[in-house]
């Protein structure tokens, strides 16, 4: 069994053999501001070019007044929420199919990625034949697990009820405010675990060729057989994005190179961050599930 250390640098090395791997998050950036146009496009047509474009302009000053003012422009939010008003339902309904759309194909690009990373792994090199493989056979199983996954998140709203109901039925706020403060905590615990936990899952579904509900339990029962590991995963990608959150501080200093960096961001993400901690991830899962993955 490969050290932690070992799996990180065979990872690396795989990801540096392998620059294709940064494909599937450079598309899927791509298809899904495609996709945001075409449906932005759709709600254009649907009320009209001339509301459209003055709904446009209003969020555009909302946007700008934000930046600098020290409160909300209520002016502002009132004339928005008149012009948008009348064609509510086409909102809604372009809102949803945004979300759907855009989580669908991300979803296909990361089942890809993860199916471009145990070829790279396994054999030393990938293409983009591994992505439409494994895009196509996970993208609906991964989706699925994604919103029970969701779902799981959204339970641990019930550890903020007993406080919040309490400090509504009783003028003694000591006490609520003591529940809630542990609610609060356990709230955070609970996320906490449950990031760190639901972390293998995509992995576990794409690499074994698993359904929504078998890859969640492999990808618990991954984190438990293996919580330092995943963990110490956890805490190098937290690490990375510090760095790069530090970086990015130094540039923010003036609102030109601001700009850039955003653009340099945005690409060291998709080029560097993304595709490698995928490659560490997979090469992680299928050490430690005996997959024997290709040494250097």
């Amino acid at each position: 069994m490969e050290r932690i250390g070992d799996v990180i640098r065979n990872g690396a090395y795989t990801w540096m053999q392998n620059p294709v791997l940064c494909a599937p998050f450079l598309i899927n950036a791509i298809a899904q501001v495609m996709f945001s146009i075409v449906v932005l496009a759709g709600v254009a047509i649907a009320i009209g070019t001339d509301a459209f474009t003055q709904i446009a302009s209003s969020i555009s000053d909302f946007m700008i007044v934000v930046q600098y003012a020290d409160e909300l422009p209520t002016g502002i939010m009132y004339e928005l929420y008149q012009l948008i008003t009348p064609f509510i339902r086409v909102f809604v309904a372009a809102a949803i199919v945004l979300v759907i759309g855009c989580t669908l194909i991300r979803t296909f690009f990361m089942a890809g990625a993860i199916g471009m990373a145990k070829a790279a792994t396994m054999v030393g090199t990938t293409g983009l034949h591994d992505l439409l493989r494994h895009g196509r056979q996970s993208m609906i199983s991964l989706f699925l697990a994604n919103i029970a996954i969701s779902l799981m998140f959204l339970l641990g709203i019930v550890f903020l009820v007993p406080g919040a109901v309490m400090a509504q039925m009783t003028d003694n706020i000591g006490v609520p405010l003591i529940i809630l403060f542990m609610g609060i905590l356990l709230f955070i615990i609970y996320i906490i675990i449950l990031s760190l936990g639901m972390t293998p899952v995509q992995y576990a579904l794409v690499i074994d060729h698993l359904g929504a509900i078998e890859g969640i339990e492999k990808g618990w029962s991954f984190f438990l057989d293996h919580k330092f590991d995943v963990f110490l995963i956890c805490v190098l990608m937290i690490g990375i994005a510090m760095f790069t959150g530090l970086i990015g501080i130094v540039f923010y200093t003036h609102p030109v190179s601001a700009a850039i960096w955003r653009f340099v961001d945005v690409l060291i993400n998709l080029c560097i961050v993304l595709p490698l901690t995928t490659a560490w991830w997979t090469r992680l899962y299928m050490e430690r599930e005996g997959a024997t993955p290709g040494h250097h």
